[in-house]
This record gives structure tokens, sequence and C-alpha cells, in this order.
């Protein structure tokens, strides 16, 4: 993939690439830093973009090639650590280096995805297995309570 069309794009893609948070390429990037919450929202929806996600993708790869990283150097790394770790009684380091190569080997995923659906407790055990708001606000809410949207 050739460098973004736009210099903006590209440079947050670079300080993603880099190893900055979100907020952090926003505003390398040239973002005006604005409330903290509206530039946290502004770089997260900008990190979603496709080709912000391939661009950083593709620079990540070439800096792995260019430093001769690969995941086999970083597994082998990390047995290496597990073994110091289980030879001075360090289980703490042990466990820190079984979950890093987890997550290399992409057993370990760090962001679950949540899923949107509103879910209230039930006081009363039922068969229904979904319900709207109105009707659980309307069987379970207390009495003189006003509706909420």
């Amino acid at each position: 993939m050739p460098v973004l069309s736009q210099p903006r794009y590209e440079r947050f893609a670079q300080g993603l690439a880099k190893g900055k948070t979100n907020s952090e390429a926003y505003l390398y990037a040239g973002y005006a830093a604005g409330a903290g919450k509206d530039v946290r929202s502004n770089a997260s929806t900008l990190a979603r973009k496709p080709e912000i996600i391939s661009r950083v993708a593709e620079l990540q790869s070439g800096q792995a090639k260019r430093i001769g990283v690969t995941v086999d150097h970083l597994v082998s790394e990390l047995d290496d650590m597990l073994r110091l770790a289980k030879r001075v009684k360090h289980p703490a380091a042990g466990v820190g280096a079984i979950l890093a190569k987890g997550k290399l080997l992409g057993l370990i995923v760090d962001k679950a995805e949540v899923d949107a659906t509103v879910r209230k407790p039930a006081r009363a055990p039922t068969d229904q297995k979904q319900m709207s708001m109105d009707e659980w606000q309307a069987k379970f809410a207390p009495p003189g309570t006003e509706t909420v949207q």
C-alpha cells in the first residue's frame, strides 16, 4: 500500500506504528487538541478506518523485517524467559512470559467485543428471553417512576 493520500492520515498511521496511543497519534498528526473526550473519540474513529488499519499493519511489518524480528524469534525468547523464571522460582515472570506468547500467537485477545444490548435483571423468574425497554419498565420499574427513553 502506498503512502496515504491525506498527509494527516499518513502521519496518524505513522504515529500508531511507532507505538503511540490513538490520542497521541492524533495530536502528532497535527489535529487540534480540543476537549480531552473529543480527541479520544475522534482518534478512535480515525483509527478504525480501513485505510489507516492497512497502512499501520504495513508500516509495522516493514519495521519488523528491518530489525529481523519474527514471531518465532519472540516466542523463542519468551521460552528462554519462562525457563529462567522457573529456575529462579519467580512464577509471576513465568506467567507474564506465557501470556505474552499467547498474545503473539493470537490465542489471547486484548480487547473483548461487547454486545450493546441492554440486559436488565429480572426481579422475578420469567420465560421471556427478550423484552423491550418499555415492557421491562412496565413490569419491573418501581411504582411512580418515570419512563426513561
